[in-house]
């Protein structure tokens, strides 16, 4: 990233922790927990302690950083060395990712690019460059409308999950939007924060359905009211639509005695496989199980958008697209050059897509997601001289209402 670019994006991760400080609330307990944090150009600084949150807010203001963690665990001693720390317990989180999906929407806005000729196109990554038919690929996922749904929709099947098979509560369960392309899903105060890693790991096998058994659901009584797996089994195979192969009823009890008796091992193992595939939850496994991770602090900003990590006090109404915009009284246009980018819809503004272009004038806020996904950068007045940010939008002019 350029000086004058990496300076506009400090300087409004800076404005912000300065206008929205008080937003960051202290988490429960916290003194007993890690934080750590990570400076624009330089690496981690964790195994930090506070003993109330205006400590925290002053650091924010101070050093401006581009990434704030605070983790789920609880520590005897959160400024050790992780060995001696002493955990003693952690709230569960999972984490929910777009890219994780691999949802057919990448082929239109994904990009990738080539280090040895510099090709670069939308699409999925391919094993050798066109051109050159080099293998030094470089890719770039984004996320679309699509893609937001999709994990929306996901986290919806995990709440399920978590209440019915859980019995968690929903007054234990908090959603965050992470400021990138999915969701945080985090448990407080509940019976799961004792459990070590191999317990959390169990958890994560049962939401991804690995190590389902055909055994488990080889039984005519199968139905759709029973609880976990064979419920989820059972109205899958009830609603698979009439006339699909293999089966020759329409019937869930009839369908059930076709499995055991008529159909092939291979036809029930598909028909298994399709029903697991379609209600598992696609979380990354391994963030479920680390007790030991910290975690992006809610209403701080991602390095990765400039978005906030925001909270969602109702999933449905929340739109990813316009309540995590860190700063949207700031109505600037910044001028920008613009390498790859796909169509994307933020604030309000439908932008791209575009390739290659110079002296592209966009809002602030969309300035700033280009630049932090490194599609963009700094348009100056004269590429010899190095122009601040400050000076750079002092210029600039205003959205016109329409936008």
């Amino acid at each position: 990233m350029d000086q004058a670019s990496a300076l506009m994006l400090q300087r409004y991760f800076r404005e912000y922790y300065f206008k929205r400080a008080d937003n960051i609330k202290a988490p429960s307990e916290i003194a007993s927990r890690e934080f750590g944090y990570f400076p624009f150009g330089g690496g981690m600084i964790r195994h930090l302690s506070f003993n109330e949150v205006g400590t925290l807010r002053a650091l924010l203001v101070r050093e401006a950083p581009a990434g704030v963690y605070c983790s789920n665990s609880l520590y005897q001693d959160p400024t050790a060395e992780m060995q001696k720390k002493e955990w003693i317990r952690a709230e569960p989180i999972f984490d929910i990712d777009a890219d994780a999906l691999k949802l057919p929407c990448k082929r239109a806005h994904d990009v990738w690019r080539c280090k040895d000729c510099g090709r670069s196109e939308f699409g999925i990554r391919p094993l050798t460059c066109p051109t050159c038919k080099g293998n030094k690929l470089l890719e770039f996922t984004w996320s679309c409308p699509t893609c937001l749904e999709g994990t929306k929709k996901e986290t919806f099947k995990l709440l399920e999950f978590l209440e019915q098979d859980f019995g968690i509560s929903s007054s234990e369960i908090s959603v965050y939007f992470s400021g990138n392309a999915g969701y945080h899903i985090q448990i407080s105060g509940s019976r799961l924060d004792r459990l070590d890693q191999h317990g959390r790991s169990e958890i994560a096998d049962y939401l991804t359905g690995t190590g389902v058994m055909l055994s488990n659901f080889e039984n005519s009584k199968l139905s759709p009211t029973d609880p976990g797996w064979r419920g989820r089994i059972a109205r899958y195979i009830r609603d698979i639509p009439v006339g699909t192969p293999p089966f020759k009823t329409n019937e869930l009890k009839k369908r059930v005695l076709e499995i055991e008796n008529d159909l092939k091992p291979a036809q029930i193992e598909e028909i298994l496989n399709s029903a697991v595939s379609s209600n598992a939850i696609r979380i990354d496994a391994m963030v479920t199980a680390d007790i030991h991770r910290i975690f992006r602090m809610p209403e701080t900003l991602n390095n990765k958008t400039g978005l906030v990590k925001k909270r969602c006090a109702n999933l449905s109404t929340f739109d990813p697209s316009v309540e995590p915009i860190a700063l949207p009284e700031e109505q600037d246009l910044v001028s920008l050059e613009v390498d790859m980018c796909p169509e994307i819809r933020l604030g309000g503004v439908k932008f791209g897509p575009i390739r290659h272009e110079l002296n592209v004038k966009v809002p602030i806020f969309l300035a700033v997601y280009l630049i932090a996904r490194n599609a963009a950068k700094i348009t100056l007045p004269n590429q010899s001289t190095v122009v601040s940010p400050a000076a750079l939008r002092g210029n600039s002019e205003k959205i016109s209402s329409t936008n």
